[in-house]
């Protein structure tokens, strides 16, 4: 006699059938012997009482690390309220974010605050100082901006989809951001446009009326997109100006020059 086949185990664990099959005598039986599951094994976890979600939401929010500021939670019928303030806009959607992931929760209802800066323009000042010392902040991007009732607006171009996302982090992370409305474009990827913002901006800050400018925190901002060249920044004569706007139209490739670079006197007497 052939050997038996192997045992099928159910998936459901509702019943294991053990087969044993002879091929050379077609009279010999097949042998099912039903094996009967423990009740333990098919009981399903109770959910939990709004006590225990409460516990857990605020297990997750302590990892937070939130130091003086409070946020209270309260849950019923699996619904979590959450209250409280918080110093930044990151800090109050990790929270919310964290009551949401919470296994049992239904619906999460948040009146968390943020706590206000002392006006809009020194939270401008302390948001355009971040955007300087950003890392990645390059002459080929150009951030711009407002704020307005502690909400951030921001306008303008950046090389990549990353930028745009840890620059919205770092404003979400600036203590008195209530709210950011991100207005910033991703240039596309393009060898050519790479090859002439390149070009113009190596140009420009090697002319003799620019070497008293640095590259770290550029005068001139040159974008480009699809052969279109934006030029943007503040500069003290207008020599400068149109130097800057000559190169850039003397380069191959270029369809086009918008020169939005403005006078530093013009910038002032506003």
């Amino acid at each position: 006699m052939k050997s038996s086949r192997a045992a099928t185990l159910s998936r459901n664990w509702h019943l294991v059938r053990f087969a044993v099959v002879s091929s050379a005598v077609l009279s010999v039986p097949v042998l099912r012997l039903p094996v009967v599951v423990p009740a333990v094994a098919l009981a399903q976890k109770a959910p939990a009482t709004d006590a225990q979600l409460k516990a857990e939401v605020e297990r997750k929010i302590g990892d937070l690390k939130l130091g003086s500021s409070r946020v209270t939670v309260s849950v019923h019928d699996h619904v979590v309220t959450l209250d409280g303030t918080v110093p930044t806009l990151w800090l109050k959607r990790q929270v919310i974010d964290r009551a949401r992931k919470t296994e049992g929760i239904a619906q999460v209802d948040a009146t968390i605050d943020i706590a206000r800066a002392e006006s809009d323009e020194k939270l401008a000042a302390e948001v355009g100082k971040r955007l300087r010392n950003y890392e990645r902040y390059t002459v080929y991007d150009f951030v711009d901006g407002r704020v307005r009732d502690a909400v951030v607006t921001l306008t303008g171009a950046v090389t990549m989809p990353l930028k745009q996302d840890e620059i919205t982090e770092l404003l979400e992370k600036t203590p008195g951001v209530r709210d950011i409305k991100n207005g910033l474009t991703v240039l596309p990827v393009s060898p050519s446009d790479d090859r002439i913002r390149t070009v113009i901006a190596n140009q420009i800050y090697r002319d003799s009326n620019f070497i008293n400018y640095s590259r770290v925190n550029p005068p001139i901002h040159v974008i480009v997109e699809h052969g279109h060249v934006t030029l943007i920044g503040i500069v003290t004569s207008q020599i400068e100006r149109q130097k800057a706007e000559g190169i850039a139209r003397m380069i191959p490739g270029v369809f086009s020059v918008n020169n939005q670079v403005r006078l530093a006197s013009e910038v002032q007497g506003k």
